[in-house]
């Protein structure tokens, strides 16, 4: 159980999806307990599925050579986007929940952001990160 512990603290692949796991059941219990629907819940988890991935995808053709976003050190513009992507993805589905506003408006919101989001962390693949000199 240690090495699966500190080998997703080294993998940003893993550590994502386990974000994105507690997303699930921290944004489902929200839910049920503001009694939301579950089916346009599952549309905009939908929405966060075009960043996750692109990142998913960026990271396992070229791995970054930084640190997590979670450690010190410098983190890669990637995982910088990803991250700030799912905070404001995050904060507006709580919201959202919490005021009772139709989830699959901001479904759309959200899901219309993901070819320029994904475009962008798809380019990054491909152009190499700048190394400090």
């Amino acid at each position: 159980m240690e090495n699966e512990i500190k080998s997703t603290h080294d993998n940003k692949r893993k550590l994502l999806i386990y974000i994105v796991i507690i997303l699930w059941i921290g944004m489902g219990s929200l839910a049920y307990f503001y009694n939301s629907s579950f089916t346009e819940l599952s549309a905009y988890f939908i929405s966060l599925t075009g960043f996750v991935g692109s990142y998913i995808w960026g990271e396992s053709v070229r791995k970054s050579s930084t640190t997590n976003v979670f450690k010190k050190g410098k983190s890669s513009s990637r995982e910088l986007m990803v991250y700030i992507a799912i905070i404001l993805w995050t904060a507006s589905g709580a919201f959202s929940i919490i005021k009772e506003l139709n989830l699959n408006e901001v479904a759309a919101y959200f899901a219309s952001m993901t070819p320029f989001i994904g475009a962008y962390m798809l380019g990054e693949t491909y152009k190499p990160e700048k190394k400090d000199e």
